[in-house]
């Protein structure tokens, strides 16, 4: 594939990426669909309470497992909110809400009770439509530890346009979620197959892995999961498995690579983290399921080993880059941007988790952008590899016929006939063995023209490889010396390849108005002769050969 259909390619899924991103432009959202319950909240965390708090600059030291937290407040009294629902995030708790003394809504009190993960993501609870100067109480058990440090302000919301609002508020990383995550599935289930005939084709499944996985994650992150399912479970191991995995992706893509295998150092620090990758996801899904120790408690031991991926990429570029020997521009471009922005969310995350109050909205990643734009360059990298690839078989296929092929007829020329002799005498098959010559060439030559003499010579050429190409190989020894080895008998008719090379013969001079054409041929079979080698088996065939043409010259007068 050319360089140039590469770019078009990536220019054209860049340009329909942004348009679906944009698809709902004209949408507008609505703030009167909305009340933040922000301000007048009573709080108490385990023994500690906090009154009158305004929860969008509101911090308190990190809750861990076991902790409680109880906040309540007076629903304001104002123009009510339509088909009203409450909506309120938690992280690794279980919560109760209440109205009025009326217990309205739990989640994960069972799972809690048995030590299970819950996740974390949005509650939409619906309260009643007259909820003015109602007292709002809402509980919650923590089940992790360092879990949160401020809460999300909690909003009334319309229940008829607070999902179209939050798609028309993400609808850009809707877009490139869902494009990285039908564009994994697609290139993971077309390289699978390839893959099963050309093992090259391993990167591309690499490439689609990644970009399932991080589209997955990042459809969880941004919370997006909500308009496939509400279950915060699902979207908790969904979100960890596909964190957790897309690295691994990364890093096959690069097995047996030049730029890490070129020394021992960089092929034993790329073994060493391929293997503490994969042995984190063993681990970690081993502990998940026998609910040891749940997936957010290894989130830190996952962010030490993306460091030191990041740390060696940057490593083997920056060594690339001083040994002026950097070839994959494209793919280091990607993986910076997307290392950039990941580093820029590891320090947004930690900032907004302990110095900066939720405010109405929680931490959201950007990191899809860069992985859509990392994906796209592995895309650009794997189709100029493959375009190489192509063009050295290309160069090679060349060079070969050019070492093995007849530069006049396209048949095997005499370096490519040795190569098969010496084939026959180390299999020691049932083979055979044609020669074959023009009758009056030199008569053609002398008469017509050598030009003509040589269109004799191609002609017999073609009607050799059309008899005989199904069963053997034809070569050219030079002049007019053909030769025909077929490698195994057991299932030839040489009779009949021989009536039907007369025949074709017959129907080409019946064509031709040139010169006619008319060949001798001699035939030998291993079998007949097992104590002679191949060239002898040859010889005997080419003395036939001769015995033949003697023969036909006492019947043909030219």
């Amino acid at each position: 594939m050319r360089k140039g259909s590469v770019i078009a390619l990536v220019a054209f899924l860049a340009l329909f990426l942004f348009g679906m991103g944009w698809f709902m432009k004209g949408e507008k959202i609505d703030k009167s669909n909305y009340l933040p319950l922000n301000e007048h909240w009573h709080v108490e965390i385990n023994d500690t309470i906090y009154e009158d708090v305004t929860l969008d600059d509101f911090l308190f030291p990190a809750v861990n497992k076991g902790d409680t937290l109880k906040m309540s407040c007076v629903l304001p009294d104002q123009d009510s909110i339509a088909n009203p629902v409450l909506r309120f995030y938690t992280i690794h708790s279980d919560i109760e809400i209440w109205c009025d003394g009326e217990n309205i809504y739990s989640y994960g009190q069972d799972l809690r009770g048995e030590g299970k993960l819950l996740g974390y993501g949005y509650h939409f609870v619906h309260i009643p439509a007259d909820y003015a100067d109602s007292k709002l109480e809402i509980i919650m058990h923590i089940t992790e530890n360092d879990a949160f440090s401020n809460v999300t302000v909690p909003s009334i919301c319309n229940s008829d346009v607070v999902i179209r609002d939050f798609i028309v508020k993400n609808r850009l990383p809707l877009a490139v979620d869902i494009f990285l995550i039908v564009f994994g599935v697609l290139v993971l289930v077309i390289s699978s197959v390839f893959c099963l005939r050309d093992k090259r084709f391993f990167r591309l499944l690499c490439v689609g892995g990644f970009s399932l996985g991080i589209g997955c994650w990042s459809l969880c992150s941004y919370d997006l999961i909500i308009l496939f399912t509400y279950n915060l479970q699902v979207k908790a191991y969904m979100e960890f498995l596909a964190l957790y995995i897309s690295p691994f992706f990364v890093l096959l893509y690069f097995w047996k690579d030049e730029q890490i295998t070129r020394s021992r150092v960089n092929e034993a620090g790329y073994k060493l983290l391929l293997g503490a990758q994969g042995c984190f996801i063993v681990v970690a899904c081993v502990l998940q399921a026998a609910n040891i120790l749940h997936f957010p408690a290894l989130l830190k031991v996952e962010h030490i080993l993306l460091a030191c991926l990041s740390v060696g990429i940057i490593g083997l570029t920056v060594y690339d880059i001083t040994k002026k020997q950097l070839k994959k521009k494209a793919l280091v471009i990607g993986i910076c941007i997307m290392l950039l922005i990941g580093v820029t969310d590891m320090v947004r995350f930690a900032v907004e988790k302990y110095l900066v109050a939720a405010g109405e909205s929680h931490f959201s990643s950007i990191l899809c952008v860069g992985a859509l734009i990392f994906v796209l360059s592995q895309l650009l990298d794997f189709c100029m590899k493959i375009g190489e690839i192509f063009m050295q078989g290309a160069k090679a296929q060349l060079l070969e016929q050019m070492a093995y092929v007849d530069g006049l007829t396209g048949v095997a020329n005499r370096r490519r006939c040795e190569e098969i002799w010496d084939s026959f005498d180390r299999e020691k098959t049932d083979y055979g063995i044609y020669s074959f010559d023009l009758n009056f060439l030199k008569r053609t030559n002398d008469t017509m023209g050598h030009a003509e003499g040589d269109k004799l010579i191609k002609r017999l050429a073609e009607m050799l490889s059309s008899v005989f190409g199904q069963v053997g190989t034809v070569g050219r020894f030079g002049g007019d010396e053909f030769v025909v080895f077929i490698p195994d008998l057991e299932n030839v008719n040489t009779q009949q390849l021989e009536q039907s090379l007369e025949e074709e013969i017959e129907k080409e001079n019946e064509r031709s108005s040139g010169a006619k054409l008319s060949a001798a041929y001699g035939f030998c079979r291993h079998r007949d002769y097992p104590e002679l080698d191949s060239r002898q088996i040859y010889r005997r065939a080419d003395q036939n050969m001769y015995q033949k043409k003697a023969e036909m010259k006492g019947e043909i007068r030219p």
